[in-house]
């Protein structure tokens, strides 16, 4: 009722079926383990000898089988680790935690040395007693290898990062906190690395800039461009300024998403200085060209009118050479007209010595004329020769007022002179004379023939020379001129002279380190001051 009975099994098919399932089960796993060429995988007795060894680990050790089999496992270790008897230590780490993984250096057959990932299992029975053990090796060369070039890339970049000196390089969270800091950054901006580390890049703004959020403004300029550039003025440490070159950039995973920044930051201060420099030059230049456009056209003015006043000195000239020459000429005719007719002895003596007195007059003209016109030459090529002596100027004037007395009453102006003291000092007696005589000539020839007053006191430890007349007077505008070369104001056109008396009168007196003043008013006469040091 219950269908077909089955028949028993016996133990012993059911052992020839265990036997079999364990056989196929053995050779799988060693088609598996002949497989993994690209591992070294064997097996261990207990002792710690080779008991299987697949291709893959004669591929990686270079050992064969033949080789290996019953051979220790400190075959496959360095010298140096066997000294230090480390397969025995990773056999009994195995046999404590069943497990142990280590990455080291191991051997191959020729000798060579080679990175490998080391795993050594330990198996046991069904009543856990330690049977075998496992291993299997990986040789990790090539990534070894891959590994230390980034890694010295690594060490390159960072010594280039950190031994650059010219510029400063600083990475930056996403927040602007600072990550990293180069020896530029230190030499540039003054701080440590651990002084900076974790602090925000604000630190070396301005806090006018600060202020307006400046460094969120360009975080998120990078963060939307991928950078960001400019130039601006930042602080160092010592809270002094420099002009600074400032790239920011961003820093990018696989994913494309910013993770920081990159700021490089480059000290421009001396071009800036130089820009600066430059640009300052530049205006300079044309304030300069300005100023000697403005200097050319008035030389050309002042060309213009030393023309004009070359062409009216000259024509004075002419005419005051002239003034003496003509009675001279005269005078000469009469006498000679005398000798050709044989009457010359019928002249008689007053004749005769009013004859020479005026032939006197017009040669003491014209060597006074001559002698200006020499000394304005000497005095431009500053060749005027001041040779001092002591001297008494009471008795230097004294006699010289005596001397030309007789030309004071000719010109019937009443000149008095007050000398009440000895005035002792060194001075060039010719020189003082004619600044005497000058002055004296003028006071006679624009006195109107009203009084004149001559004056010699001490003023100030200086001899104090004044003389004041009463005569024409000098309008305001032409006080200053009146010392200068050629110069005849328009007051005095019609007086004669070549304008060089009170020009070479001064610089005898400049010579001598004294000043020359003038005080007048039109009408009511003029009052000129010779101040000289003793």
């Amino acid at each position: 009722m219950f269908g077909k009975t089955l028949e028993p099994i016996t133990v012993k098919e059911t052992l020839q079926k265990a036997q079999q399932a364990r056989y196929e089960a053995e050779s799988r796993f060693k088609l598996l383990i002949e497989s993994m060429q690209d591992y070294a995988f064997f097996m261990l007795d207990l002792d710690g000898n080779i008991e299987i060894w697949n291709s893959g680990a004669e591929n990686v050790h270079g050992y064969t089988s033949q080789e290996v089999i019953g051979t220790s496992l400190s075959k496959i270790y360095t010298q140096e680790d066997q000294n230090k008897n480390l397969p025995q230590r990773h056999i009994d780490l195995a046999t404590k935690f069943s497990r142990f993984e280590e990455e080291l250096w191991m051997a191959r057959k020729d000798g060579r040395r080679f990175w490998a990932r080391f795993v050594i299992t330990s198996f046991r029975d069904e009543s856990n007693e330690l049977s075998s053990f496992a291993i299997m090796v990986q040789d990790l060369s090539k990534y070894k290898e891959t590994e230390n070039k980034l890694l010295q890339n690594e060490r390159i970049a960072r010594k280039i990062f950190e031994g650059i000196k010219d510029y400063a390089i600083c990475t930056l969270d996403l927040e602007g906190r600072i990550t990293s800091w180069n020896e530029g950054a230190r030499r540039i901006k003054g701080y440590e690395t651990n002084e900076v580390l974790g602090c925000h890049f604000s630190l070396f703004y301005l806090p006018e800039e600060i202020a307006i959020g400046k460094c969120a403004y360009e975080i998120e300029e990078t963060i939307k461009t991928g950078r960001y550039e400019e130039e601006g003025w930042r602080l160092r440490k010592d809270g002094t300024s420099f002009w600074a070159h400032v790239v920011l950039s961003a820093i990018r995973n696989d994913a494309n998403e910013v993770i920081g920044f990159t700021k490089v930051t480059r000290d421009m201060t001396d071009r800036k200085r130089a820009e600066d420099l430059l640009r300052l030059s530049f205006v300079d230049l044309e304030k300069k060209i300005d100023k000697r456009t403005n200097e050319l056209v008035a030389t050309n003015f002042k060309l213009q009118e030393a023309v004009k006043i070359r062409d009216e000195f000259l024509s004075i000239a002419s005419h005051e050479l002239k003034t003496p020459l003509t009675p001279l000429k005269l005078q000469t005719q009469i006498v000679s007209k005398k000798i050709i007719d044989g009457t010359f002895q019928k002249l008689g003596k007053d004749k005769l010595l009013k004859i020479m007195n005026v032939l006197e007059t017009s040669v003491d003209r014209l060597s006074s004329l001559v002698e200006n016109l020499l000394d304005v030459s000497r005095i431009s090529r500053d060749e005027i020769e001041i040779r001092k002596q002591k001297l008494n100027l009471k008795t230097v004037f004294e006699e010289l007022f005596d001397r030309y007395r007789s030309t004071i009453e000719l010109s019937k102006t009443g000149v008095t002179l007050e000398i009440p003291c000895d005035v002792i000092g060194y001075f060039d007696l010719l020189r003082i004379e004619q600044v005497f005589l000058n002055l004296l000539t003028n006071a006679l020839k624009y006195g109107e023939q009203r009084p004149v007053r001559v004056s010699l006191t001490l003023e100030d430890g200086k001899a104090c020379l004044i003389f004041k007349d009463q005569g024409t007077g000098i309008s305001e505008k032409h006080k200053e001129k009146i010392f200068e070369r050629y110069e005849k104001i328009e007051d005095h056109r019609n007086v004669s002279g070549l304008g060089l008396g009170l020009y070479i009168t001064k610089e005898i007196i400049v010579s001598h380190g004294g000043s020359i003043t003038v005080e007048s008013q039109l009408g009511k006469g003029s009052t000129f001051k010779v101040l000289l040091p003793l």
